[in-house]
């Protein structure tokens, strides 16, 4: 996957952003819902979901091609109004079995 990163933004991120579309599941507060992966980098992710304006930690379970999942524990760093998204930042990776209902 080729990380340059085409506009002049890159300059002041950390991680190079990837722009994709891709179906992800966001755990907060005991309640799973569905959100569309915008971007992507090494660092973090913008997802396209609405979230109550006080989650500040969530967990994400984001589905790769060819059938592969990326599993994390991030943190909200900025929040689009319309349509509604967030920012995250990766805090952790998870193995699968740690995106339980009962985080």
């Amino acid at each position: 996957m080729d990380w340059q990163d085409p506009d002049d933004f890159g300059q002041r991120r950390k991680f190079t952003r990837r722009d994709v579309r891709l179906p992800a599941r966001v755990l907060v507060a005991g309640q799973e819902l569905e959100a569309t992966t915008e971007n992507i980098s090494p660092g973090g992710a913008f997802l396209c979901v609405e979230l109550p304006k006080e989650t500040v930690d969530l967990f994400a379970s984001i589905e790769l091609p060819k059938g592969r999942g990326l599993h994390v524990q991030a943190k909200i760093r900025w929040r689009r109004a319309s349509p509604p998204g967030v920012g995250i930042e990766f805090s952790s990776f998870l193995d699968p079995a740690g995106l339980s209902r009962s985080a």
